[in-house]
């Protein structure tokens, strides 16, 4: 009985296929290919086959590796530190890998990302900012006043003392100086975003960053070449997963939620694809929890802007610890978050 004849693969389809055998995830994250050498020992069938190469490692063999990044007199600097005491408990900070944030629109995830993006660069870590959404001046403007207190309203309205705002601008300019923000066109290739990145570590006195996708649906969308777009985001989560895995470095991505489950702290609700989550090192949630009892399901739009609210963070996959959730206070007015102080929801 003739045996059935084994289909090729294609170029570079080896390294993608090791590569992702090593990864939890669906088939579909195939679809692009891996590079060679990203992660130190990996190989190729082709390398596998060869006498000519170093056998693969063993576990052995990376002791000496976690001995020199764990042991070290400095490890716990080279921890990016995150702005909420939540995420440094349960996983120790932004640890490198990839990093979802979810939730529905309104509930503070941009503000959320420029938080920590202000939170790192004030430990000396450069910030790289990718926004498709919300241009430059305008975050700005938000972490400005976020960080400041400053009401964004009258900020923008002209109607704040104009010396508070300078020295508010002082106060934080060596932070800012650190953080990056490219209003990014929707096509930007990954390629060119690692560069960018690559370019700010060197600048840089540290040896990490924290790359903030603000956010993915939309730059996921920019370069179609798919006819289904949970396949596009299957791609773009791949290309985000290998960025964080070539700089050693967190990357924190804005998602939206699908409307089926939107604000709900469920792992389907990622919009694009249920099984966007396997690719992630980490999955969270924000979601509102407050809402004027007077107004039932309705919140009058300057309520939503004036008036502090509850927000529950939700870790939902954590391969650093164990999940877990927290209630904060959320100030739109200012886009800052409280930890300490949580009002109980109206009910």
């Amino acid at each position: 009985m003739n045996e059935p004849v084994k289909p090729e693969l294609e170029p570079g389809a080896a390294d993608g296929l090791a590569a992702a055998q090593s990864q939890p995830g669906p088939p579909h994250t195939l679809q692009t290919p891996v590079s060679q050498g990203l992660v130190q020992g990996s190989v190729s069938g082709s390398d596998l086959g060869s006498s000519n190469n170093a056998r693969p490692m063993t576990a052995g063999d990376y002791l000496p590796k976690l001995e020199s990044q764990y042991c070290a007199e400095d490890a716990g600097e080279k921890i990016i530190p995150s702005a909420f005491e939540f995420f440094n408990r349960h996983m120790g900070g932004w640890r490198s890998g990839l990093h979802i944030l979810a939730g529905e629109p309104g509930s503070g995830k941009t503000a959320f990302a420029l938080c920590n993006a202000a939170a790192a660069a004030r430990q000396g870590f450069p910030v790289l900012f990718l926004s498709f959404d919300v241009q430059p001046e305008l975050l700005v403007t938000k972490l400005l006043c976020q960080q400041a207190r400053l009401n964004s309203r009258e900020m923008m309205d002209g109607a704040l003392d104009a010396d508070v705002v300078k020295v508010a601008m002082a106060a934080q300019a060596e932070t800012f100086a650190r953080i990056t923000l490219i209003e990014a066109d929707p096509e930007l290739p990954n390629e060119q975003a690692e560069d960018i990145a690559r370019q700010l570590i060197a600048e840089s006195e540290r040896d990490r960053i924290l790359v903030v996708v603000d956010y993915l649906q939309i730059w996921a969308a920019g370069n179609r070449q798919f006819s289904e777009f949970r396949h596009e985001i299957a791609k773009l989560m791949t290309a985000m997963r290998r960025l964080a895995l070539s700089l050693d470095s967190p990357v924190l991505a804005v998602s939206s939620q699908n409307r089926q489950h939107q604000g709900e702290a469920v792992l389907q609700s990622l919009e694009g694809t249920s099984d966007l989550e396997y690719s992630a090192d980490s999955v969270s949630f924000l979601i509102n929890v407050e809402r004027p009892a007077s107004q039932g399901s309705y919140t009058h739009p300057d309520d939503l802007i004036s008036k502090s609210r509850t927000v529950s963070i939700n870790l939902r996959k954590n391969r650093f610890g164990e999940t877990a959730s927290r209630m904060v206070k959320f100030l739109p007015s200012t886009g800052a978050f409280d930890e300490e102080t949580v009002r109980r929801p109206l009910v």
